[in-house]
């Protein structure tokens, strides 16, 4: 039979030490990575929320656009707010726009709460975007009564996202 010395040194396995700095530099990068991963979504729900913003503006938009230049003459007006449409007198400045589609049929906008609403020639009431509204305030301008411009100001914000814009229309009220 053979006989080895012992020398008291293994070789077989890791050391304490490289075992430890194995684990240091692997969370090193575990965290580099998850630090990565968050602001990689942080940035996604960023930019989604963003472009759902601009969604709804430019709906809000295309809606006042078009019915503004579809209505026809000397029967858009402006309210101090919904409550007056049908009671109180017309306003050069206001929450609420009513754009006459035929003799007989109007289409109504207006802010409620932080929701834009449309009001139908039906009478049915639509929250067409909610909740992100700040600011929608119509206003004329231009000339004399029979060759007015409606503007109008649009503000919306959500968390931190904002937009807030004039935009201004012609048409024969």
């Amino acid at each position: 039979m053979v006989k080895t010395k012992y020398t008291g040194l293994s070789q077989d396995g890791f050391s304490l030490i490289e075992l430890m700095v194995t684990i240091l530099i692997s969370s090193i990068v575990a965290i580099a990575v998850g630090t990565i991963v968050v602001t990689a979504q942080k940035s996604f729900t960023d930019g989604s929320k963003q472009v759902q913003l601009q969604r709804d503006y430019g709906l809000i938009a295309e809606f006042l656009a078009g019915d503004i230049r579809s209505g026809i003459a000397n029967s858009s007006y402006i309210y101090t707010d919904s409550s007056t449409v049908n009671t109180g007198p017309a306003v050069d400045g206001g929450r609420c726009l009513k754009v006459g589609l035929s003799a007989t049929e109007d289409q109504i906008f207006f802010q409620g709460g932080k929701d834009f609403v449309i009001v139908t020639p039906s009478g049915t009431k639509t929250r067409l975007v909610t909740g992100v509204v700040d600011t929608l305030w119509f206003y004329y301008d231009g000339g004399s009564d029979s060759n007015r411009y409606v503007n109008f100001d649009l503000a919306m914000s959500k968390n931190d996202q904002k937009i807030s814009t004039k935009h201004r229309f012609f048409f024969r009220n």
